[in-house]
């Protein structure tokens, strides 16, 4: 288990409910970048499209693509980013 999986397991239920609601909507997106080569270093690029797309909500669906397989050093340098 991920070190993203297990926080998401301690969240209380409604967030953890919405993270994982949050998950299966943004799969699709997730493997249509991994069906790709990557344009920037673990993808980070693409996925700060997504995550630039309601800053607000950021770290959420950030831990919403890690649970779905997300590389955990794009996400990261995603964030860092926004």
């Amino acid at each position: 288990m991920t070190k993203a999986n297990q926080f998401i397991e301690n969240l209380s239920p409604d967030l953890k409910s919405a993270v994982l609601d949050i998950a299966t909507t943004i799969k699709p997106a997730l493997d249509e970048i991994h069906a790709q080569q990557p344009t920037t270093k673990n993808y980070y690029g693409d996925y700060m499209r997504l995550l630039s797309y309601r800053p607000k909500y950021a770290k959420i669906l950030a831990l919403a693509m890690l649970y779905e397989g997300a590389n955990p050093e794009g996400v990261e340098a995603a964030i860092k980013l926004i």
